[in-house]
């Protein structure tokens, strides 16, 4: 190892730059982590700068100026004018000081480098400030949002003419958007199935009816020529949800309980917040254990969704995550899918299923068929994102998008369209404007104009983003083999799937306690308070949830059980620069550095 740690050493021009011609094309996305490409990216950014600055004058030049010449030259303008140099030099030294995310060197969070063109749209949009609230306030911004969404939308294989979704400003919020419209669809269902039974049909229990799915719904408001008036009494989202509980647990003859959100016990911390915000209360907050991979156990949900069952308990929404927060890893989309398709067919029963793809949404452009390092579960999950009912993903995560940029999707029309909210102020100019459906009023349309532009100029499949991210797969690969090879206490989560690694550093039988302890050391010498060599993350591990996957992990050092949670420094190598022939070999460096850590560790533990 010796030998090939010296390399790290080597300067650009000693280093091979026998790069093939579709990847040295990539490089053109982005300014690159010595701003190589700055030359014309400066003059790009210059020539759009004209072109705004030339449509303003041309737009009514008739107005004439507001600001003369001689207004310019007055020392209180020109004092105004030197104050605003000053204070943004200022603030643009001090940012100076922020993590340096654009780094190859930055192996830490979901963040990177942004791609030229998603800069270049997110300036674009910045200049004209549309605002996609309404197609009074944004012409051009809603269409090229619309244009976006379509695309996210072919991306992860829902259907362009029957899928729709808008721009968030983030996983957190388009997940809310998700569990909102699962909720909408679950109170209707289950207000008809109440109406039915005022009519004295007693067949159908609360839980059947919440789950009993479109077709049933319209024979029933068809039946009795329902209103939305007339499932008012039994809407809880439509009248006073106590007063509602009160009459469907009459009407249903039975105490109603509510329903409850099933999740992976590996979920994002937004879903607490999304329960927290609809006023479910955590007891309807259920999470599925995980397996030995860190990921949902199908089985569980299985057996989960069957005691909710027993308990008259309605699952309103299951989450599945592609690309955790914490490991990267792939819930097994596809069977979970097949679970509740089994549901649907034995029983009748439609639940929502919500897929948290914010990280891994983009790995949809990769052809997993052709590639030889995408595992089986992620092929499979992947390509069953198409038969779930929403998602929410982020372009400001592997999309290389600005923040903020996240989005919301969903596979169906009907269930996008939920509830209108409309201010009378705002004239919107369509019924299918998005506005009066989303959670966020103002909204820029700059994730929108960035994703666009990406997508035309990148590409949203195997040749573009796709090229890009299954070489920051094959780099986590490279250096998962370069640090176990380094030292064999360096025991390296097996499972990963993406191109996040997860690590800690034990000795053979040494308590939880002390690798923990070794590896917050650790996480402090590449922490994000200052500048290091390297930049990383990590995470914490807790029982219960996952319970499977710290056994099995720690079986293989057979570690001592002191604490109940495993610490592990958390890798995301996503930068496209950190493994190429033209740098610093980035990969060789960060075990070089590790390694040093440790031989300081050891010696000052002695």
């Amino acid at each position: 190892m010796e030998n090939i740690l010296e390399k790290s050493t080597n300067t650009p021009e000693n280093q091979s730059t026998d790069c093939k011609p579709d990847d040295i094309a990539l490089k053109s996305f982005f300014l690159g982590p010595q701003a190589e490409n700055s030359p014309w990216v400066k003059e790009l950014v210059n020539e759009l700068l004209n072109l705004w600055f030339d449509w303003r004058k041309s737009l009514y030049p008739e107005d004439g100026p507001a600001i003369s010449q001689s207004d310019m030259i007055t020392p209180e303008f020109i004092q105004r004018k030197e104050a605003i140099r000053e204070k943004a030099v200022e603030i643009m030294k001090r940012l100076q000081n922020e993590v340096p995310s654009f780094s190859p060197r930055y192996i830490g969070h979901m963040i990177t480098e942004v791609s030229v063109p998603a800069l270049l749209g997110h300036i674009i949009t910045l200049l004209y400030n549309p605002n996609n609230i309404s197609g009074e306030s944004s012409r051009v911004g809603i269409l090229l949002e619309d244009e976006a969404i379509k695309d996210l939308l072919e991306m992860v294989g829902y259907s362009t003419t029957y899928g729709s979704g808008h721009f968030t400003s983030g996983g957190t919020v388009a997940n809310l958007e998700g569990i909102l419209r699962a909720r909408d669809r679950f109170a209707k269902w289950l207000a008809a199935g109440a109406v039915n039974r005022s009519y004295g049909d007693k067949k159908m229990s609360a839980f059947d009816a919440s789950l009993m799915g479109w077709t049933r719904y319209d024979e029933l408001r068809f039946e009795y020529e329902l209103t939305d008036d007339d499932l008012r009494p039994f809407h809880i989202l439509r009248s006073n949800p106590a007063d509602v509980f009160r009459k469907l647990s009459h009407v249903y003859e039975s105490d109603y309980a509510g329903p409850v959100v099933l999740v992976p016990q590996n979920k994002h911390y937004s879903w607490n917040k999304a329960v927290d915000i609809l006023g479910l209360g955590e007891e309807a907050f259920i999470g599925i254990e995980t397996d030995e991979h860190g990921r949902m156990c199908h089985k569980s949900l299985k057996q989960t969704i069957e005691d909710c069952a027993r308990k008259q308990r309605p699952p309103m929404m299951v989450v599945s995550v592609a690309g955790t927060t914490e490991l990267g890893e792939m819930d097994p989309i596809h069977k979970i899918q097949t679970v509740l398709d089994h549901f649907k067919q034995e029983y009748g029963w439609h639940i929502w299923h919500h897929v948290d793809a914010a990280y891994g949404g983009f790995l949809c452009t990769i052809d997993t068929a052709a590639s030889d390092v995408i595992s089986e579960n992620m092929t499979f999950a992947l390509d069953a994102i198409r038969r779930t009912n929403s998602v929410t993903i982020d372009p400001h995560k592997l999309g290389y998008v600005p923040y903020a940029s996240g989005a919301f999707l969903c596979s169906s029309k009907r269930e996008y369209y939920y509830r209108k909210s409309i201010a009378p102020y705002i004239n919107f100019m369509s019924t299918m404007e998005r506005g009066p459906q989303t959670l966020e009023g103002s909204r820029s349309a700059a994730g929108a104009v960035s994703t666009w532009l990406t997508a035309r100029t990148i590409g949203l499949g195997a040749e573009g983003y796709g090229r890009i991210l299954e070489r920051t797969i094959r780099s986590r690969i490279k250096l998962e083999k370069l640090l176990a090879d380094s030292d064999n206490r360096i025991r390296i989560f097996p499972h990963a799937e993406t191109n996040i690694i997860t690590l800690c550093v034990a000795e053979a039988n040494e308590s939880l306690g002390k690798t923990n302890e070794r590896t917050l050391a650790l996480y402090d010498v590449f922490g994000p308070n200052e500048n290091h060599e390297f930049f990383v993350s990590k995470t914490t591990l807790k029982r219960p949830a996952y319970n499977r996957l710290i056994d099995a992990f720690t079986e293989s050092w057979n570690a001592v059980h002191d604490t109940h949670e495993l610490v592990l420094l958390r890798i995301t190598v996503m930068n496209p620069f950190f493994d190429t022939k033209d740098n610093l070999n980035y990969p060789v460096a960060f075990v070089k550095a590790l390694q040093e850590q440790l031989l300081r560790l050891t010696a000052n533990s002695n």
